[in-house]
């Protein structure tokens, strides 16, 4: 909008001064024309005499007050249309060079404005006097009053018969006084209620007027005012019950938990009305329904809408209802399921024509997804059912085929050995190959007992203090012989194990590596070599620690496809070259489960002819272990020799974190250097720890080359992976001071070097030499035990080893044997479990019972075939000392007794 500005001396006739382009243009004029007419503002409003007097008095007015600004509306004459209706914007101001005052005016034209502004009001107007037509054709009543004063503006011809009385004499008046004959605003008023967007909808008994009236406001503007528009019916209006019919078909519609709808069934596709919860059913809100799917029924899942379309058909073929279940697709993409019934109107029958299909919608999705999840639950308990039973069949043939091949092998070698008894060699041989077999299959039946347990999740890991050290070496006692028949290299490492206490299952982390080493070893051809490796590293976990146990072979290995099978129980590789092998196949599967159980992992890598790995990973609680007193090793100088460099590397870390000076190198022919330039230097070594198996010179003869090089006064320690029984004596005469297993643990070596710290040299072969009296002679045992062959076996293996033993069929038998007896008689009680009469636990109790020092003090063992940790609790709890698991194993159960009560 371009604005003229003019300034004018506001003097009587306010002389012209200057204008701009704009002003000029308005008016009508060119400059040159407006000038050479019009002098003053007072000629150029000749023709609007009013419109002048009101600039000059509107500007003098604004002088005298003080104020600068003047804003009016006037006419501004044009030269050829008259005038034009413009919007004074005037500031009095003085003049800089007389100081006399002038007004300086901005005029905008607004004759558009106005005329707009007049046509709306026009239109206000119309649309006032139809909506008022309306409301006066209203059958109902219908008033509007202001909301802020109460005031009635309007009421048609219905309200003033219901109220009696005319228009003229209520318009102007409070509400509440005519329609509730109140004094004040009524307190249920719903004024704070209503709004400009919907009606607001409620019933009201009216006791002024004796009736109830169903009500609807709404928010409107009345000629300027903020007023409430009230519509309703009474009780006495056809339109009441009509409504009173339409709330009880929405109130029955609403009552069902899904939606309705009408189709066309013109076309099977437009819906011509919905109810109930049809919005709700389908995702989509009122507009987005009618605005973006056109009140069409594209919701439906485009797969369905044709079979669904085609069931509709059905029921306006046959004139009966039809059902089906179709899916839809709500506005933000949720997949629904729907049961659906359809029911077909004919046009002649229709109220306005047209042919229809009347739907019932229900969500079904909740009761579907839930048949689907039934279903798929049966589905797998029945393939779980069918591979459980695959697997009993498998089971029974596995173990009826393992069972019987040591079976056999005893009845067999009980008929050759009864068949030769006149020949002590052949009895021999049968007994030896009787006692193989029997220990296959007590293995056999241990491991099942283990799987069954373990698969009825009733194994328990007990948590104990476990020597490392101790529990490695009681397992390469085992495989040592057996490593040594089929002449295989052994390599046993412990590298970096700081904590060599920990807090676990022994029995069943020992357990996982007999069966592992066992593998190793069966499937390993001679001349093989079997590894074990024991690793510690960091744990971020505060009191624990991360083993690693690597248990390696080089033997046949493993396909890659068989692999993922190799824990399956009774599983076994296809290979030709295995089936004479002895196996349960459950071996594998237990050690995962006990791995699990301990929370570690299991990692296998093979390769077919290079061997195979197995990789044990568990976290161990750590055990706080006592310090140690090294001041005394600090700075002693040792040599390692072992051609293995990681041993090597391993042992001097754990040495010189020690304080000790610790060197190695990897033959015996650099040892004897190294110990000879020493000796020359007076720079002695301590000690030197020296491997047995060694290529090039052997540890023998480097023993040999040292002794002669610098005499006998260094000690020399001889380790080897393998059984030193067989070799010690001729190590000792060729001046080996003592002997260390693989793998060379921290205590270990710390214990051997104290004891070299402490002693004379001359008294060293002889303290680690020592040997265990025979602390068993002469001592009296009593056994309760009620299987008559079973006695007989334990009373003559214990009997060979000096021991004199007392028995007793049952609980009861022993525990009168013990009261009737001399204190101290009984050095210990070998007490079976499960007897007659009464049973071991009730035994051990009453015996500990009584009132002799002897009762509590004397060592009660438990005989049994339950050696799970729950039983075992159940053994300690009852008072007994210890357990011995059946069959007995006579080394086992003479170590018992000689910690007991050697």
């Amino acid at each position: 909008m371009k604005v003229g500005v003019i300034s004018c001396l506001m003097d009587g006739p306010f002389t012209f001064l200057w204008g701009n382009t704009s002003f000029f243009r308005l008016a009508g004029y060119t400059k040159e024309e407006f000038l050479s007419r019009f002098t003053s503002l007072q000629e150029y409003y000749i023709q609007f005499p009013d419109d002048f007097t009101a600039i000059c008095h509107e500007a003098v007015q604004a002088l005298k007050a003080g104020i600068s600004d003047i804003d009016m509306t006037i006419r501004l004459p044009r030269q050829t249309d008259g005038f034009s209706q413009v919007r004074l914007l005037g500031t009095v101001t003085a003049d800089p060079t007389t100081e006399r005052p002038v007004l300086q005016m901005e005029l905008a034209d607004i004759s558009a404005l106005l005329a707009e502004k007049e046509e709306q009001t026009r239109l206000c107007e119309q649309k006032q006097h139809s909506f008022r037509s309306v409301l006066d054709a209203y059958e109902g009543n219908a008033y509007v009053s202001d909301i802020d004063t109460y005031e009635l503006l309007y009421l048609n011809q219905t309200s003033c018969e219901v109220l009696g009385m005319p228009a003229s004499k209520v318009v102007g008046r409070k509400c509440y006084e005519i329609i509730q004959n109140r004094t004040s605003p009524c307190p249920f008023c719903t004024n704070d209620k209503i709004c400009k967007e919907e009606f607001y909808q409620w019933e009201f008994y009216n006791p002024n007027l004796g009736r109830t009236f169903m009500i609807r406001n709404l928010e409107i503007n009345w000629n300027g005012h903020r007023a409430r528009l009230e519509l309703s019916h009474d009780t006495f209006s056809a339109e009441y019950k009509l409504a009173k019919k339409d709330q009880e078909r929405d109130a029955l519609i609403n009552s069902v938990h899904g939606g309705f709808a009408r189709v066309d069934a013109r076309d099977s596709r437009t819906i011509l009305w919905y109810g109930g919860g049809f919005l709700d059913l389908i995702g989509y809100t009122k507009t987005e329904f009618e605005q973006e799917l056109l009140s069409q029924c594209t919701y439906v899942h485009p797969d369905d809408i044709e079979e669904i379309s085609d069931i509709m058909e059905q029921s306006r073929i046959t004139g009966r209802p039809t059902a089906a279940e179709g899916r839809i697709v709500t506005f933000h993409g949720v997949l629904k399921v729907l049961a659906l019934s359809f029911s077909f109107v004919r046009a002649e029958d229709s109220w306005d024509g047209i042919p229809s299909y009347y739907s019932v919608g229900l969500d079904v999705t909740r009761e579907r997804t839930e048949q689907a999840r039934q279903r798929q639950v049966l589905e797998d308990a029945c393939k779980t059912a069918q591979i459980a039973n695959e697997a009993k069949t498998n089971f029974l043939s596995s173990m009826s085929h393992d069972i019987r091949t040591p079976m056999n092998a005893i009845i067999g070698m009980s008929i050759i050995a009864q068949a030769n008894l006149d020949s002590p060699e052949k009895t021999q041989d049968c007994l030896t190959k009787i006692n193989t077999a029997s220990r296959h299959l007590l293995n056999l039946v241990n491991e099942v007992l283990d799987m069954s347990k373990i698969e009825s999740g009733k194994i328990d890991l007990s948590s104990e203090e476990v020597s490392l050290p101790k529990l490695i070496e009681d397992v390469m006692d085992v495989f040592r012989p057996l490593i040594g028949e089929k002449h295989q290299s052994l390599q046993v490492n412990a590298n970096r194990v700081r904590h060599e206490k920990v807090v676990t299952d022994g029995g069943r982390l020992q357990q996982v590596l007999v069966n592992l080493l066992s593998n190793a070893i069966k499937y390993t051809p001679e001349g093989g070599t079997i590894g074990l490796r024991i690793q510690e590293t960091p744990s971020f976990a505060k009191g624990k620690g991360q083993y690693s146990f690597v248990v390696t072979d080089s033997g046949i290995g493993m396909h890659e496809d068989f692999i993922p099978h190799l824990f399956e129980p009774f599983s076994r590789a296809d290979d030709t070259s295995i089936h004479n092998i002895q196996g349960t196949g459950l071996g594998m599967a237990i050690t995962q489960n006990i791995v699990r159980m301990m929370n570690g992992t299991i990692e296998v890598k093979s390769t077919p002819g290079k061997g195979s790995q197995f990789i044990v990973a568990v976290t161990f609680d750590l055990c706080r272990e006592p310090e140690m007193d090294d001041a005394e090793l600090a700075g002693l100088p040792v040599l390692v020799v072992d051609d293995d460099q990681i041993i090597c590397e391993s042992v001097s870390e754990i040495l010189n974190e020690l304080g000790m000076q610790c060197s190695w190198v990897l033959s015996g022919r650099e040892a004897v250097d190294r110990v000879a330039a020493a000796h020359e230097t007076a720079e002695d070594f301590f000690a030197v720890i020296l491997d047995w198996i060694m290529p090039d010179i052997d540890g023998l003869e480097t023993l040999k080359r040292i002794r002669k090089k610098v005499g006998i006064n260094m000690p020399i320690i001889i380790v080897s992976a393998y059984d030193l029984s067989e070799i010690e004596d001729t190590f000792r005469l060729a001046g080996a001071d003592a002997f260390i297993t693989k793998p060379l643990f921290k205590s270990k070596m710390v214990h051997t070097f104290h004891k070299f710290c402490r002693i004379d040299r001359s008294d060293t072969r002889s303290v680690l030499h020592e040997r265990s009296d025979a602390v068993l002679d002469g001592k009296k045992l009593l056994l309760a035990e009620d299987n008559e062959l079973n006695r007989e076996i334990a009373v003559e293996l214990l009997e060979t080893h000096g021991l004199m033993i007392d028995t007793a069929e049952n609980g009861s038998i022993a525990f009168n044997k013990f009261k009737a007896s001399a204190p101290g008689e009984y050095a210990g009680i070998l007490m079976d479990i499960q007897m007659p009469v009464m049973d071991g636990y009730k035994a051990t109790k009453l015996i500990r019972a009584l009132e002799r020092e002897d009762a509590r003090a004397i060592p009660i063992l438990a005989l049994t075939a339950n050696v799970f940790a729950s039983d075992i609790g159940k053994a300690h709890s009852a008072g007994m000392n210890d357990h011995i698991a059946k069959p007995i194993d006579i080394e086992i159960l003479l170590e018992i007794l000689r910690r007991w009560i050697g």
